[in-house]
């Protein structure tokens, strides 16, 4: 049999078979008409399915490709974007962070990486005390051990902080001068990035931008703490979490929802999230 298909704009197959390919399939299914476009049919989606999972492998390693592009030669064109080792990254991230007058990062972990570096930390509170705008969003997984709690406790002092699980990799950007990152997204062992281009710098602060304005502050005063517990509701966290951010007992997170309830007339969290919202509170 010989059977070939073409996919139009109409997304319609057409079939197209040998007067002696169909006498063949006629006979061979007892000249039913039926079973012979049946089985063409079975063939041709079956081919399509191939297809299909060859496109996807190669959709797959147009992927690996691009994660590679750091081995393509650019040229004499300068992209803006260079290598920082490990080793070289904390002094280029003082060096940068004494010329500019704000700094907004994303940590994923105290563990590695410019985060541990003393000399780093002291230059940061100076700069600090001295005037220059920090902001640093932690990754909500980090808050969740006492280990990452006490790191980040490290920092109080030092500017503004935040919580959110919605960035996943972490980066600095340094005014409009520079951005440092990770060169795999994620891993904070691999090596690092430093963005001199100002429209990918521009990405960076607009990422930035848009989680900070929705992720809730790790550092709660007395009389902020009703406003944060109600926006850690609005975000859906459950009250373990809500209790280490706050830095308050489980009991005293679940005594003040009750305490909200309580306010609004209402029985359980949904309702109390539509009266909150209505009081225009969310």
């Amino acid at each position: 049999m010989r059977s070939s298909c073409r996919i139009e704009t109409d997304s319609s197959c057409h079939l197209e078979v040998t007067g002696t390919n169909l006498s063949n399939m006629a006979r061979s299914s007892s000249g039913d008409p039926l079973y012979l476009l049946e089985s063409l049919v079975a063939q041709e989606i079956a081919r399509l399915s191939t297809r299909r999972e060859q496109l996807a492998d190669a959709g797959d390693a147009l992927m690996v490709l691009r994660a590679r592009m750091h081995h393509v030669d650019f040229g004499d064109e300068d992209v803006g974007v260079e290598w920082l080792e490990a080793d070289f990254a904390a002094s280029m991230v003082s060096r940068l962070a004494d010329m500019v007058d704000r700094v907004d990062q994303v940590t994923l972990t105290t563990e590695v990486g410019s985060a541990t570096d003393e000399e780093v930390y002291r230059r940061n509170r100076e700069k600090a005390l001295a005037g220059q705008r920090q902001r640093t969003i932690y990754h909500e997984d980090l808050l969740a051990t006492p280990e990452g709690r006490r790191a980040v406790d490290g920092m109080k002092g030092l500017g503004e902080h935040r919580m959110s699980s919605r960035i996943g990799t972490e980066f600095a950007v340094f005014g409009d001068d520079a951005v440092i990152t990770l060169s795999r997204f994620g891993q904070a062992e691999s090596r690092y990035l430093m963005i001199r281009n100002p429209a990918l710098i521009a990405c960076f602060a607009a990422w930035f931008e848009g989680v900070w304005e929705y992720s809730p502050v790790v550092y709660v005063d007395e009389d902020q703490r009703e406003k944060t517990l109600i926006r850690l509701l609005a975000l859906g966290h459950k009250d373990e979490l809500i209790a280490r951010h706050m830095g308050i007992a489980l009991r005293t997170v679940r005594r003040r929802i009750a305490g909200l309830m309580s306010d609004y007339g209402v029985t359980t969290r949904f309702q109390l999230g539509v009266a909150l919202a209505q009081d225009d509170r969310v």
